[in-house]
């Protein structure tokens, strides 16, 4: 596969499945360290019940999708904002002002905070953020492509 057919089916992707195929990679590729980056079931649409109990046990308004714990380069840790690519005229692939908030606030204290659009721009940030060069894993992902939808 190459890269702008990776971004072209991207394109018809929710984020739902984008953010899959992202911690799929991640897991394979790096599996001593998989565990460690994981989702924040913050989004969606909840009854009011489910919703006043999660904010009573925690949630914080525009809390990134993914947080890999694991300090690099001085850093705490990597907070990934996932977002389905960018569509002319439409407000798809924009941060809300809560998530806009949060990033500040995650950056202020330590941490990398990164908005990826499709597994390419994670890829590179996740490489970007432990030290490595991304140019390799882009293109095994690309190579291997398939294997990260159905894992």
């Amino acid at each position: 596969m190459t890269y702008i057919e990776l971004l072209e089916l991207e394109q018809a992707y929710t984020e739902s499945k984008i953010q899959h195929t992202c911690v799929s990679w991640f897991r394979m590729t790096f599996p001593e360290i998989g565990r460690l980056l994981f989702s924040v079931p913050n989004g969606g649409w909840r009854g009011g019940r489910s919703g006043a109990v999660m904010v009573y046990e925690g949630q914080v308004k525009g809390v990134a999708d993914l947080i890999l714990l694991y300090p690099s380069g001085g850093k705490a840790s990597l907070c990934i904002e996932m977002k389905v690519p960018k569509r002319k005229g439409s407000r798809a692939g924009k941060q809300s002002p809560e998530q806009e908030s949060w990033q500040a606030l995650v950056e202020d204290n330590g941490s990398v905070y990164v908005v990826c659009h499709g597994l390419a721009e994670f890829v590179t940030a996740v490489c970007d953020y432990l030290e490595i060069s991304p140019a390799l894993y882009i293109q095994e992902a690309l190579n291997k492509y398939p294997l990260y939808l159905y894992r």
